[in-house]
């Protein structure tokens, strides 16, 4: 359903986008479906860069020869070929992605969620006792490795969050976020992932019930998604 003969998601034609949307309204219908269209298709953007980066990990884990003879399975053979020799081949992408390299290797505080989103993770922590996770917990469950904090930054950032939410246990998690964090910007929240913003915690989407709704749809849609046909 997603072109994979771009080197972005912003190459991506709006006739194509238009197509992409027609299949997700066939799929699910609300009151405010349209009005949903751009927090879907950022979604979805997020989906596809994730599958993208897996097929990048493909072609860094072997030689060129079997890259191209091993076609994903779902992906067409000229469609690989293309995105292997004109994308991840580029000069331009091999750039990026060294820098990018780079730049996660000096983050003092990196979350260790993998491809997995943080807000599947913040779910999966919801069913365990009923309760919305606070953010002592999101912050250690979305950086620990075996079991525990490794950078001694992360530790120390991990005990003034729970200092602050054992002695102020009313505050709510984005008032916790702002505290140890600072003021956060429109479009992200720390240790939330994408998809989340400070708008949305603050007028409530982090009560129990409301939180468990958002997150159960958005596990609906990514599996959903996931199943449609690219």
């Amino acid at each position: 359903m997603c072109p994979l003969r771009v080197h972005s998601w912003a190459d991506i034609e709006e006739y194509k986008l238009d197509h992409i949307w027609e299949v997700v309204t066939d799929k699910f219908d609300s009151a405010d479906i349209n009005g949903q269209r751009d927090h879907v298709l950022k979604h979805m953007r997020r989906l596809w860069n994730n599958w993208r980066g897996s097929l990048h990990i493909i072609v860094k884990s072997k030689p060129l020869r079997d890259v191209l003879k091993d076609v994903p399975e779902g992906v067409d053979k000229s469609d690989w070929e293309w995105l292997v020799k004109e994308h991840f081949l580029s000069e331009k992408f091999k750039e990026r992605s060294t820098r990018n390299s780079m730049n996660r290797s000096k983050l003092i505080m990196p979350h260790r969620t993998g491809n997995k989103p943080i807000r599947e993770i913040i779910y999966e922590l919801l069913c365990k006792d009923g309760n919305p996770p606070d953010m002592a917990t999101i912050f250690f469950e979305t950086r620990k490795k075996n079991d525990k904090l490794v950078e001694p930054e992360t530790n120390e950032k991990y005990a003034e969050i729970q200092e602050l939410v054992r002695s102020e246990p009313s505050l709510i998690n984005i008032e916790v976020v702002e505290r140890c964090f600072g003021p956060q910007c429109k479009i992200h929240v720390f240790g939330f992932g994408g998809g989340i913003t400070a708008k949305e915690l603050k007028d409530g989407n982090s009560s129990k019930v409301e939180l468990l709704d958002e997150l159960n749809a958005t596990r609906k849609e990514n599996l959903s998604l996931k199943k449609t046909p690219r």
